[in-house]
């Protein structure tokens, strides 16, 4: 009861307007309690110039937030101004353009643990900067212009456990820069181009936890680093310049709990290089190995041997074409988490590999050409949260493909060639807590949209799919699948014929949507193709019948006698004795009418100039 109203209270206290908490809050800030129940001012909205309006604050603000929109910074200057805050803890001020610390700017605040002067334009650092901050824990300079900082910079920050330097201009650290660092246990040296890293740089400082030096230039590092930094338990040295890495490099690092070596220009993981070698050294508790985007060719079978403690292997975006099997042997009970993503790795190489690894939480198989998965893939993966195979050529995925893997949480099949999904996948999607789809080419018609129209508004899974914009057809590209209705939908746009696809039983059979929704308009389709084929047919019929009665009625056949006909049956009936063609003339009477019949005699030149009656005829008397 007494805990019932406790909780009570403090809602009803964290309800309460900003002024009720007892103090001044300035003009355009926020003033509230955080999460840990200390008192807070926030002023974001940019554009503040100096002065700092301290004396428009409450004099017990534990927490001081002072930023700006990335793209409406503020214009400040500090000095010592926040002694009055005797319970003052963190300090931020963001996108302030401060050009410099200040002598003196902290002096008589012992009680801030946290200082974050990152995004602003600094670029010398003294010891003098941090007199007073005796009981300071987290000094953040990310993002400025520091170009040098000289000798016990930071002799004044002993109790200092995490420093955070990155992105500035530094190119070489001198040593004993980090003299009386002694507590310090976080590094972050990154953006910073150093080229190389000094080993007496870190002899003040080797009880170091974290090392960062991401993209600073380095081809190699000095393994006597290694020696001094022996309780090293993360270590990253991603996007630099390695191209060889020997197998007892991390030898001396046995406390190494996370080793990040992606981005670099490695070709190869040669035998034993991680893990524990026994009385020679390694890793003894590696958890986390990123590899990603080298160029790496092989991984040789033992490059992971001993490596018994692994949960996150990343080797996505190299250049592997296949793997071994017996290189993940030594992973199969430790490893979680497996990203093989822009490898051209067979989904066969791959099925075989996860044969091995029976306790994957997590694979990535992202932008690997892949077109369909086969339908054994997951079988024994019924441990896996998180798939991902975004980023392939999939236009069609059965829903049986997920059926062993009743444990998927999320499912990344964005940036595929979806242009619809079918009833049965919708609703196994619809059992994952998240589901991304975004970037494949959604074809807003009947055909595509049907089913997921039907589960746009009955599930979190179809307020998402309402986020989907549309890209074809061009008079709806760009809509958003939530603004379209039913009626607004053409049929088929497409030449694809719909989702082509669905699932019955044990098996994956043909269920073109536009076969099952227009079957009748196919048949009326059909009726007319073939009533137009017998209108042609008739049409060539009664040319050819005109035709041939014209040429019957030319040649009056229906006149011709029995004598007539047999010329046609014994050409040699009008031959003569010697082989001439008999003829008959018949005397013209010019006295009586032509009778209607016409009679055609038949005669050779030279007969007719021997007749003589002819010729005189021919002469006209």
């Amino acid at each position: 009861m007494a805990c019932g109203v406790r909780i009570s209270l403090m809602v009803l206290f964290l309800s309460l307007p900003q002024w009720c908490w007892g103090g001044r809050c300035p003009h355009n800030c926020t003033c509230y309690l955080d999460d840990r129940g200390r008192r807070q001012i926030m002023c974001a909205r940019g554009g503040m110039t100096d002065p700092i309006p301290i004396q428009s604050m409450d004099q017990q603000v534990e927490v001081l937030v002072i930023t700006a929109p990335y793209n409406y910074s503020n214009d400040l200057t500090i000095g010592p101004i926040f002694q009055q805050f005797n319970r003052l803890e963190e300090l931020h001020i963001v996108r302030s353009n401060i050009p410099a610390i200040g002598r003196h700017s902290f002096w008589g605040v012992p009680t801030l643990q946290k200082l974050n002067l990152t995004h602003n334009n600094i670029s010398h650092v003294l010891d003098y900067n941090f007199r007073g901050l005796a009981n300071l824990l987290e000094l953040h300079l990310d993002d400025n212009r520091i170009e040098s900082m000289p000798s016990e910079t930071f002799r004044y920050l002993q109790e200092l456990r995490v420093l955070s330097l990155a992105r500035n201009r530094i190119t070489k650290l001198v040593p004993r820069l980090f003299l009386m660092l002694g507590k310090l246990y976080q590094l972050d040296l990154s953006g910073n181009r150093l080229m190389e890293l000094n080993p007496d740089v870190f002899k003040d400082v080797q009880r170091l936890r974290v090392l960062r030096c991401r993209g600073c230039g380095l081809s190699n590092i000095n393994t006597l680093i290694y020696r001094l930094l022996t309780d090293l338990m993360y270590l990253d040295l991603g996007d630099n310049d390695f191209k060889y890495v020997a197998s007892d490099e991390f030898r001396d690092l046995r406390n190494l709990q996370v080793l990040m070596m992606d981005g670099n220009q490695l070709p190869v993981v040669l035998e034993r290089t991680f893990g524990n070698n026994g009385a020679s050294g390694g890793q003894i508790d590696l958890q986390t190995l990123s590899l990603a985007r080298n160029r790496l060719a092989k991984v040789t079978a033992t490059a992971f041997e001993n490596l018994t403690t692994l949960q996150e292997l990343d080797l996505s975006y190299n250049k592997l074409n296949r793997l071994e099997t017996t290189t993940f042997l030594p992973l199969a009970e430790s490893l979680r988490r497996l990203k093989l993503s822009g490898n051209l790795i067979s989904l066969s190489e791959v099925k075989y590999v996860l044969q091995v690894i029976l306790k994957l939480r997590d694979l990535s198989l992202a932008d690997m050409g892949i077109t369909d998965v086969p339908l054994g893939l997951f079988v024994y993966h019924e441990h896996l949260r998180t798939l991902n195979l975004s980023g392939n050529n999939f236009v069609r995925f059965p829903a049986q493909i997920l059926s062993p893997i009743p444990k998927l949480q999320e499912i990344d099949l964005s940036r595929n060639r979806f242009r619809g999904l079918d009833e049965r996948l919708i609703l196994r999607l619809e059992a994952l807590k998240t589901v991304h789809l975004q970037g494949n080419p959604w074809v807003c018609d009947v055909c595509h949209l049907s089913y997921m129209l039907n589960y746009m508004n009955k599930s979190t899974f179809g307020v998402a799919m309402r986020e989907l914009a549309c890209f074809s057809p061009y008079s709806l590209k760009g809509r958003l699948l939530g603004s379209l209705s039913r009626s607004s939908l053409s049929w088929c746009t497409s030449s694809d014929g719909g989702l082509g696809y669905m699932e019955s039983g044990g098996g994956i059979v043909s269920t073109n949507f536009l076969a099952e929704h227009s079957r009748f308009g196919l048949l009326a389709a059909g009726a007319v193709v073939l009533l137009l084929l017998l209108t042609a047919a008739a049409l060539l019929v009664g040319i050819a019948y005109s035709r041939h009665h014209a040429a019957h009625y030319y040649t009056r056949e229906e006149q011709r006698g029995p004598e007539h006909e047999a010329i046609f049956e014994n050409p040699a009936a009008i031959l003569g004795e010697n082989g001439d063609i008999k003829y008959k003339i018949v005397p013209l009477d010019i006295t009586k009418p032509s009778p209607r019949k016409k009679k055609v005699s038949i005669s050779t030149i030279d007969g007719i100039t021997k007749d003589p009656e002819i010729h005189s005829l021919t002469n006209g008397t």
